[in-house]
């Protein structure tokens, strides 16, 4: 079993804020029509039944513990080569 990223949370519940208020349930829910792997939606389910939050930042407030997950470059951000710099040029000696 594999570790439950912010990015997988982010990721999978997205769909569900936009309209006021969500349960853990609508949480779950979102998650499974996300095709979700069990993991998350266990995660999830593993919240208090009273729980009501309003957008991602909550919910990851109440998940702390959680890893950030694999970095991947965004736009605009150069992979970088290895033992080089983003342009894939040998770094300067100093």
């Amino acid at each position: 079993m594999s570790t439950v990223t912010r990015q997988e949370i982010t990721a999978c519940t997205r769909g569900a804020f936009g309209s006021g208020w969500v349960r853990r349930d609508d949480l779950c829910a979102a998650a499974r029509a996300a095709d979700a792997r069990p993991e998350v939606v266990a995660l999830l389910a593993g919240l208090s039944p009273h729980v009501r939050v309003c957008g991602l930042p909550d919910l990851l407030l109440l998940l702390p513990d959680l890893p950030d997950g694999p970095r991947v470059p965004g736009a605009g951000e150069a992979r970088r080569a290895p033992g080089g710099d983003a342009r894939g040029g040998v770094p300067a000696a100093g």
